[in-house]
């Protein structure tokens, strides 16, 4: 019969919590012997050299081995009559374990924030006994690790969601994907706008700010690349210099993207960037604003300066409550962030809202248009011209 057919195939994880076993100082002697006697035949080593490296009856070394095939670890290990250890870890253990990897460590009287398995597992360690569960000392990480993967809990990771706190959330989007219709359908085959014969044309703009822009400063020259050195080189400190704030717009139909640069966040920035509209388009056009619902965009202030303008000159569309995915400016925002702001040292603030109008110069030179295509079907031209 050959090497392999006498091998020990042990489950998922076992392999780990048996070697786990064998390197630890406190735990019974008994227990070592077993856990080398399962991995012994797991690398094919014969029943009889078994029994003679441990000083053991081939007996003992078959029960053992047989007790692992019958009910795996739990069963090869320790024995029933072991007082004030159960056979095995129970499902009231398990259920224990998932409850306390649940909660939130900040919650239990710790620092952190999410578990790391060493803090979960000292926790279940200190706390075992007084729940119940004294098996529950002599547990290993691997157990643990295979116990939370059995169960698909992952309590050290994080996964992102956008929850809908706007009850209108689906109404809101809707409107928003109309808008979206309808500046599609201002495009001919060829990708040319559509000039309306009747009625006013209708620019679409595309609002957001990007508040926080950090100005920051090297404390010696960069070292450019060379033959010997292909990377820039930086000096690894660095000066902060304060924040800028970026409020923009970007033109649906044409692409072209109109900055304003500020150390505010207010309505007067605002205010700012819609005169420069209202300069940039025909009388008579109606300007039609996508934005989202920051009080700078619906204070009296805005709306003392829309009063001052003729009737329906301006249009708002208001994305819902975190949904600002919705709005075509934060494409925009993201190319910037990656081809422009990444990495960026200036001397001063006034530097960098220099370069932040100069990147505007250079995008507007050969301006890309933005097309809003997610869910888009859903929405008919019969639908988008009745409203």
């Amino acid at each position: 019969m050959s090497r392999a057919a006498t091998m020990l195939a042990l489950k998922d994880g076992d392999r780990e919590y048996l070697q786990s076993l064998i390197k630890q100082r406190t735990i019974q002697a008994q227990i070592v012997i077993r856990a080398h006697i399962l991995l012994d035949k797991s690398n094919g080593t014969p029943i009889r050299d078994i029994a003679k490296i441990y000083d053991l009856s081939v007996n003992t070394v078959r029960l053992c081995l047989d007790k692992y095939r019958e009910g795996g670890t739990e069963l090869a290990l320790f024995d029933n009559q072991r007082s004030g250890r159960p056979v095995e870890i129970t499902d009231d253990a398990v259920a224990w374990i998932i409850n306390i990897a649940c909660q939130r460590p900040a919650d239990l009287g710790y620092s952190q924030e999410l578990w790391t398995l060493k803090n979960l597992h000292q926790h279940i360690q200190n706390h075992a006994e007084g729940a119940g569960f004294p098996r529950l000392k002599t547990m290993t990480k691997p157990m643990l690790q295979k116990i939370l993967k059995r169960n698909e809990i992952k309590p050290f990771k994080i996964k992102y969601y956008c929850e809908k706190r706007d009850p209108d959330f689906d109404r809101k989007m809707h409107d928003v994907l109309v808008v979206y219709k309808q500046v599609s359908m201002q495009f001919d085959e060829d990708g040319n706008i559509i000039i309306p014969e009747e009625g006013p044309m209708v620019h679409t703009v595309s609002c957001d700010e990007k508040p926080g822009i950090q100005a920051i400063a090297t404390t010696a020259d960069d070292l450019r690349p060379t033959r010997e050195n292909g990377t820039v080189n930086r000096d690894y400190e660095y000066k902060r210099l304060g924040t800028l704030s970026l409020l923009a717009g970007i033109d649906l139909l044409t692409g072209k993207a109109v900055p304003v640069v500020s150390e505010t966040h207010k309505s007067s920035d605002f205010i700012i960037l819609l005169r420069k509209f209202d300069e940039m388009y025909p009388e008579g056009d109606v300007i039609r604003i996508i934005c989202d619902n920051h009080s700078a965009h619906r204070s009296k202030e805005v709306q003392n300066y829309l009063a001052t303008r003729p009737k329906g000159r301006f249009k708002f569309v208001f994305t819902p409550k975190h949904g600002s995915w919705l709005n075509l400016i934060e494409s925009f925002f993201s190319k910037m962030t990656k081809q422009m702001l990444r990495g960026i040292r200036v001397k001063s603030k006034e530097e960098l809202a220099q370069r932040i109008y100069l990147y505007f110069e250079e995008v507007n030179r050969e301006p890309i248009v933005y097309h809003w295509k997610y869910r888009l079907d859903e929405i008919s031209e019969d639908e988008a011209k009745a409203i």
